[in-house]
Formats: C-alpha cells, sequence, structure tokens
C-alpha cells in the first residue's frame, strides 16, 4: 500500500526558516510501502 502525504511547500520551507533546518531528508520505512505512520520518528 502506497501512501502520499501532501506537505504544502510554502509550509515546510517557513517552518525550516523558523527552526533553521538547512536540509530535510526523509528515510528508512517511511520510503517503503510497509510504513505505518504511527510508527516512530
Amino acid at each position: 500500500m502506497s501512501v502520499q502525504i501532501a506537505i504544502p511547500k510554502g509550509e515546510l520551507a517557513a517552518f525550516c526558516q523558523r527552526h533553521r533546518i538547512r536540509r530535510m531528508a526523509l528515510f528508512g520505512s517511511v520510503l517503503r510501502d510497509d510504513c505505518r505512520c504511527a510508527g516512530g520518528v
């Protein structure tokens, strides 16, 4: 099962600027079809 999450780019950019995040990446099971959204951070 593939799940897509809509993330508004403007809101993400503002969040990153507020928290001084230069680079954000997704990794691990979040990239696979077996991802459980209730899993860890």
